[in-house]
């Protein structure tokens, strides 16, 4: 999943989907009101699993699947203790079932022809070694950690960073512009507007700085290394080859020694103006996506969806909480496979059209 043509080829397919999305709020005249973890979630999970699997993807066939993977994540922990996953883990072990299933018949339709690259490959790669389609549909439960569960949680937490700081907001909306274009159209003299998401993390540095931070704030998983010989940390720790070291990303993300004071702070990666002397941070001190040789394959694709959604909401609605006042809720616990943690509860919110473009219509440009 390396930037690439095949790449942009999953990024269209999955901007076609955000657009398609976004567009259903567009059609109310009224004020649109909903729970903005759960919106998120249905978005991104029908988007995400669009561009990767294709117009026959299981989820758009088959509703029901959302729930059975939101089942099978929450109860992760318990099935991974696998002891009688039936009685100790319901939910989660039928969610499994169901969606192993699903993937099964998805795979004995051959989709090589009509699924992403990603998609294609791995395909082929376990028919080439033999794997029955019912393993393939086993494994591919594992993939849908990667490609869902920690992306919806920090876009929500995007959102609602974003639209409870009316200064950030304005900032982020202003520095925007710089990746839009309008081309007005001949027949119906409504004004197309294209936000460019080539050179979005390029020219907006403050919405790449507010991605940044949020996972900062909000990685919680862990990277995890074999130590290959004796090694002495620090004249004063000794890790014995064979044993394995653990490295909480949290531990590194509040060091107060690299980061200073640890609250959230969204324009904390804008780089500083050249007359200021500003001291190197260690860049192992940032891993949301892992370290070394063992990066998040599929950081590219997630970030692009998740600036790209954000940045769409930003221009073209407002978005206020129903109770009247933001109240960003904590973490909630997940599964071990969760690096992103999601909010303890939903925040119900009211959308509306931002005025200050008038009446014109919205999509990505890759150009």
């Amino acid at each position: 999943m390396a930037p690439g043509k095949q790449l942009n080829h999953m990024n269209s397919a999955m901007l076609d989907q955000v657009t398609e999305h976004l567009q259903a709020l567009d059609r109310s005249t009224e004020a649109v009101e909903l729970d903005l973890l759960s919106w998120v979630k249905h978005l991104l999970t029908i988007c995400s699993t669009t561009a990767v699997y294709g117009l026959n993807n299981p989820f758009l066939m088959q509703p029901e699947l959302e729930d059975a993977f939101w089942d099978f994540d929450r109860d992760l922990n318990a099935l991974l203790v696998d002891v009688l996953p039936s009685m100790t883990a319901r939910k989660g072990h039928k969610g499994r079932q169901k969606i192993a299933s699903a993937f099964k018949q998805y795979f004995d339709n051959d989709p090589s022809r009509q699924s992403s690259a990603l998609t294609n490959h791995r395909y082929n790669t376990n028919v080439r070694y033999g794997l029955t389609t019912l393993n393939m549909g086993r494994l591919e439960v594992g993939t849908l950690i990667g490609i869902l569960a920690n992306t919806i949680p920090t876009a929500f937490y995007m959102l609602a960073y974003i639209y409870s700081d009316e200064l950030l907001l304005k900032d982020i909306r202003k520095e925007l512009q710089a990746v839009i274009s309008s081309v007005p159209d001949q027949e119906s003299g409504q004004v197309m507007r294209y936000l460019n998401v080539s050179t979005m993390k390029e020219k907006c540095p403050l919405l790449r700085s507010t991605f940044q931070e949020v996972l900062r704030v909000h990685s919680l998983g862990a990277s995890a290394r074999m130590v290959l010989k004796d090694t002495m940390l620090n004249d004063q720790y000794l890790l014995k080859k064979g044993g394995v070291v653990q490295i909480p990303t949290s531990v590194i993300h509040s060091d107060t020694s690299v980061w200073g004071q640890t609250d959230f702070q969204p324009r904390r990666f804008l780089k500083q103006d050249a007359s200021i002397k500003e001291e190197k941070r260690n860049p192992a001190a940032y891993r949301p996506f892992g370290g070394g040789s063992t990066l998040c394959p599929g950081r590219h694709f997630a970030s692009t969806e998740i600036l790209s959604l954000t940045a769409m909401m930003t221009l073209k609605y407002d978005v206020v909480p129903v109770s009247g006042r933001w109240l960003l809720p904590k973490p909630r616990q997940q599964s071990l496979a969760t690096a992103v943690f999601p909010p303890e509860n939903d925040v119900k919110v009211k959308i509306t059209r931002n005025q200050c473009w008038g009446d014109c219509q919205w999509a990505f440009s890759m150009s």
